[in-house]
């Protein structure tokens, strides 16, 4: 009888190992599942996050294209390098169609880098081509060589207001008239777009 009541006592603490066991491995997925859910929560977030950064990102850009395409530059005066005591006329650098290649101190390199390597595959004389100007919002003392070129520079910031433009490089067509044509602000995660504006470029300008 004794030994008898012993296996029942032993039968019922395996049986409430067993049944604590149960618990601990259900709660240990409750767990799971909650953090699970948790970091899907959070990559939703980031996702969202993301999309409404490039989506701003995206606004600006094209805000900044229907703000200044064909915006009239005039005959201001510019300077060429770091010497800004000598200026010249937009007029005089602007009697063949020229291809700018506008860039700011805040782009990140990498981005800028990027476009640089962009542009050689269609120009590979970039640096020495007349036909294709630098004008950069940069300190003074790196106007005379920017990845190659002489930086062109207005007398007076409110003259080129294209200045404002400062999260990615852009482009745009400056000729006789004066004008800013065919701007195209570029997009790192898109390079192939990059690369079929300059196609485009090379191909209507074949005298760039």
């Amino acid at each position: 009888m004794k030994n008898k009541s012993m296996q029942i006592i032993l039968i019922s603490i395996v049986i409430c190992l067993l049944l604590c066991n149960f618990y601990s491995l259900y709660l240990h997925q409750q767990d799971k599942n909650r953090l699970d859910r948790a970091i899907q929560s959070i990559s939703k977030l980031e996702h969202l996050k993301s999309i409404e950064f490039r989506f701003e990102a995206f606004k600006e850009k094209t805000v900044s294209r229907f703000k200044y395409e064909q915006y009239y530059i005039g005959n201001t005066q510019i300077s060429v390098g770091s010497n800004k005591d000598k200026q010249i006329s937009v007029k005089s650098i602007a009697d063949r169609p020229k291809l700018v290649l506008g860039l700011n101190q805040n782009m990140c390199r990498p981005c800028v880098e990027g476009v640089i390597a962009n542009i050689k595959e269609f120009f590979p004389d970039f640096e020495t081509n007349p036909n294709i100007i630098c004008i950069a919002d940069i300190e003074q003392r790196f106007k005379d060589d920017y990845f190659g070129k002489k930086v062109v520079s207005f007398y007076q910031k409110e003259d080129f207001p294209l200045y404002e433009i400062e999260l990615a490089p852009y482009f745009f067509i400056l000729d006789k008239d004066l004008c800013v044509k065919l701007l195209f602000i570029t997009d790192q995660t898109s390079p192939e777009l990059t690369k079929e504006y300059l196609k485009i470029i090379k191909e209507r300008y074949p005298e760039i």
